[in-house]
């Protein structure tokens, strides 16, 4: 699978343990964002040693996650790519106890991540230009669905998403920067 292939199914509960630690989940958010990158190239960009890095990276590629990117002619370094574009699982209802647990860690883990971004983008919001600072979002609001409904919206959403995410680069505006999405879909208790 390369990473224009959209998001991956996740159904190795082994494999969601192993992705629900934050230092693989901001490797692979890089890897994401980028065509591929290097254990040194990666260290700086999230701020931990290159030792630190090229762990979390073996492991990220030992569970499928990532894999090797083609190497320059020269050097020793080597560059690392994301094997998708997103990630997708299930709550696992009508799976293992197992499976359902690595489902709920992973998802509590992305959901700190998330608002671990937001709370940051928030903290340094007047770094920014005030265009930024307009466009930034935070959307909240309510309305009666089913659950086909909900499943009917999440994929118009990643659908969306993908128009925008997967748009190539020599098409994308010279002010374009990544842009941290992050939303959620869940009943209200009555």
């Amino acid at each position: 699978m390369s990473a224009s292939d959209g998001p991956a199914e996740l159904v190795n509960p082994v494999a969601m343990r192993a992705l629900a630690h934050p230092l693989r989940l901001k490797l692979l958010r890089e890897l994401s964002l980028h065509e591929s990158a290097t254990a040194t190239q990666l260290a700086q960009r999230v701020g931990v040693s290159v030792p630190s890095a090229g762990y979390h990276l073996q492991q990220l590629a030992k569970y499928g996650f990532i894999e090797d990117a083609e190497r320059p002619e020269r050097g020793r370094d080597r560059p690392w790519r994301a094997r998708a574009r997103g990630l997708r699982w299930s709550a696992g209802t009508d799976r293992s106890p197992d499976f359902v647990a690595a489902s709920r860690l992973l998802r509590e883990q992305f959901t700190a991540e998330a608002l671990s971004a937001l709370n940051s983008y928030w903290q340094s919001e007047d770094n920014h230009s005030p265009e930024w600072r307009e466009s930034a979002f935070l959307l909240g609001d309510t309305a009666y669905m089913d659950p086909h409904d909900v499943q009917e919206f999440n994929e118009q959403l990643r659908a969306l998403i993908a128009r925008f995410r997967d748009r190539p680069a020599h098409e994308r505006s010279s002010a374009a920067l990544p842009v941290r999405l992050f939303g959620f879909g869940v009943p209200e208790q009555p």
